[in-house]
């Protein structure tokens, strides 16, 4: 027996609706379970103190400028 490219798209499609409508259908079922596991995980990360990022750059004198005939220098590296 022959399976044509008809026969093969058709297998694949219904065997991927079947794993999606079971995991829809898992999920469904223990969907009370899931939201309070996610719950507790929002009330913790709620209670721990994130300390504010500061962003912080050096002064504009540190960095060097480079003015004149200086060409800026090249570090070659060769691989062997």
């Amino acid at each position: 027996m022959e399976i044509t490219g008809l026969d093969f798209f058709l297998i694949n499609f219904i065997s991927y609706i079947a794993g999606v409508t079971t995991g829809l259908i898992i999920c469904c079922k223990n969907k009370d379970k899931l939201l309070v596991k996610s719950r507790s995980l929002e009330n913790i990360s709620r209670q721990q103190y994130d300390p504010p990022v500061v962003a912080s750059a050096p002064p504009a004198t540190a960095i060097p400028i480079q003015t004149g005939n200086n060409p800026p220098q090249v570090t070659k590296i060769t691989l062997e």
